[in-house]
Parts: structure tokens; C-alpha cells; sequence
């Protein structure tokens, strides 16, 4: 990736090292594109959240599958996807007070969140607004990297 990028991409094994390796990339990436530091800590959160789910939940145990995030800064919003190829686990009735708070807490951060199981496997899509000056900001300095 390089400064200014409009997209950011990876597709890791899905473990929890990772996780919090992609979660750093996309604080380093929200930073580059001049993200509001709140939209950045809520962006990261979520996707943290969204990414341990998939480490958690969405592969068998000693299952290596794919965990996979993209970031795209586009219009006057940022789009952040977290998908996996594993199964779907609705969540429990009762997970008890240690887990279940996820998707609520995905839900809460993002201006916009879609949770999609499928047989290949579920995406996360969500979305936070870019205020008009960072994108100003960003235009500026892209602009002049040409």
C-alpha cells in the first residue's frame, strides 16, 4: 500500500495474531487517507470485532480458512468489508455475559452494517461518513502525488 491509497486489501489465515495485525493496518490506512481520529477508532473497533468472529466462529477447530478485509474510501463514506469462507453460527439466545456483544457492537459504531451468511461463506459490510474537509484534505494531497 502506498500513501494515499483508496483501497486497502488483505486476505490472511484466519487466527488472532492476525486479526490484530489487520486491525493495525487499518489504523495505519484511516490514518494515510485522514480519517477523524473517531471514525478511525469506531472503524477499527468494528472491523476488530467482525474479525474476531470469523477467528472465532466461522471455521471448525484446527481449521486454517481465509479471513479477509478491504477498506475503500469512496464518495463521501468509507466502506469496510470483513469476510470468510466458513459457516455461519447464529448467535446463541443466551451467549451468557462474556460473548454475544459483537454484532451489537458492530451495529452501534457504524453509520450503516449488513451481516450476510451464505454457503461460501459471510461478509460484514459496513460504512462510516467522511466529513467534506478530510476528503478536501485527501483530494488535496493525492492530487499533488500525481
Amino acid at each position: 500500500m502506498h500513501a494515499g491509497d483508496q483501497r486497502l486489501h488483505r486476505l490472511v489465515p484466519a487466527r488472532s495474531r492476525n486479526a490484530t495485525t489487520l486491525r493495525q493496518a487499518l489504523t495505519r490506512w484511516a490514518n494515510e487517507v485522514d480519517l477523524p481520529e473517531d471514525t478511525t477508532d469506531a472503524m477499527a473497533l468494528a472491523a476488530y470485532e467482525a474479525m474476531i468472529n470469523v477467528v472465532t466462529h466461522a471455521y471448525p477447530a484446527q481449521a486454517d480458512g481465509p479471513l479477509e478485509l478491504s477498506a475503500e474510501l469512496r464518495g463521501n463514506a468509507v466502506d469496510v468489508t470483513v469476510a470468510d469462507r466458513g459457516r455461519w453460527q447464529p448467535p446463541a439466545a443466551d451467549p451468557g455475559p462474556l460473548h454475544g456483544r459483537g454484532l451489537p457492537l458492530i451495529r452501534a459504531l457504524s453509520e450503516r452494517a449488513e451481516i450476510a451468511p451464505g454457503p461460501q461463506g459471510t461478509t460484514v459490510r459496513m460504512r462510516w461518513p467522511v466529513p467534506a474537509a478530510a476528503k478536501r484534505r485527501y483530494r488535496r494531497e493525492t492530487a499533488g502525488a500525481r
